[in-house]
């Protein structure tokens, strides 16, 4: 990964929009953003960046919603602070002892990274399986997003701000919660909705102004910044089938049958890709990967907040 140029400063005013510029030079560097080897399109068409306060009361509760091995954003900041605690670290020096920070301290910038047009539109068509782009996003673009965090990082540190990226902790390794099966102690999606971002949809994922076919990420700063307004206190107000009841698109594209009013089944999506679609990127697209995206391509909400009728309130 080559080095993103970016001018110091001190200034804690001048530090969101020193992220939001940092995250444009380093998305423009085409070795930070790309589909790997093979290919000579770029993972992602842009962002979208939400902040957080660290008191935000939806942090705690997500202890409740989601299992209590879920990290405020204090405690894993606590777990993260001292150190580059990379998922190559063999001993994290904090993670017996973490040293605790006061949550009025800290704020979390979630991003969501928006796949190309050519990527979605080659996703479209397909009914069963991932396309290539679609299937290199998920494994070489992710690693382009686990590299912008990691960049990040970096640059807030050379900065003079204490910063860390949860999900890059060796201790962010998945848990099983009580209501909804596989998870980890930071969920990027749930960070993203209280950074006010998106709400969710039928099949779980998160439904931004420029839709769900995203990746996201997030990153923790010792630092006080404006928190971004949340537009809305329904988790469902982007979605059709919550506000409508007119849409199901995305059940219908998901090729494992996993989605339902029910609720997800989430073994029957993972056994889809792995070994189903594991199988097929290795025998046709010639690399080791995975991937699916049905359920966020050709569907109303792709790219965009569908239009919709007055939302009604749900309870979480």
């Amino acid at each position: 990964m080559k080095e993103t140029h970016y001018a110091p400063s001190s200034d804690p005013a001048a530090l969101a929009p020193f992220i939001r510029g940092f995250i444009e030079r380093h998305l423009a560097v085409p070795d930070n953003n790309n589909l790997g080897r093979g290919s000579n399109a770029k993972a992602w068409d842009g962002f979208l960046l939400g902040i957080s306060s660290g008191t935000d009361e939806l942090y705690p509760f997500l202890k409740q919603h989601i299992g209590d091995f879920h990290w405020t954003p204090a405690e894993a900041f606590a777990l993260g602070r001292d150190g580059d605690l990379t998922p190559d670290a063999l001993e994290p020096p904090l993670a017996a002892s973490p040293i605790p920070v006061a949550p009025e301290e800290l704020t979390v910038i979630s991003c969501a990274l928006i796949q190309t047009e050519e990527t979605k539109a080659a996703n479209r068509s397909q009914t069963r399986w991932p396309s290539e782009p679609w299937a290199r996003a998920r494994i070489y673009g992710q690693r382009c997003v686990r590299g912008l965090q990691e960049a990040l990082v970096t640059a807030l540190r050379a900065q003079g701000y204490e910063a860390v990226a949860p999900v890059l902790l060796p201790m962010c390794t998945q848990k099983q919660s009580l209501h909804y099966g596989d998870a980890y102690p930071w969920s990027e999606r749930h960070v993203a909705y209280i950074s006010g971002l998106g709400t969710f949809g039928l099949s779980g994922g998160l439904i931004t102004e420029r839709g769900k076919a995203h990746r996201l990420a997030s990153v923790i700063v010792r630092a006080r910044l404006e928190p971004t307004v949340r537009p809305y206190s329904d988790p469902f107000a982007y979605c059709l089938h919550y506000t409508t009841g007119a849409c199901a698109e995305c059940a219908a594209r998901c090729p494992a049958g996993s989605i339902s009013p029910d609720g997800r089944d989430k073994p029957a999506c993972a056994n889809h890709l792995a070994p189903g679609t594991a199988d097929y990127v290795k025998e046709n697209y010639g690399f080791d990967g995975y991937g699916c995206g049905l359920c966020q391509t050709a569907v109303p909400c792709e790219s965009r907040i569908p239009l919709r009728s007055p939302v009604p309130t749900h309870s979480h």
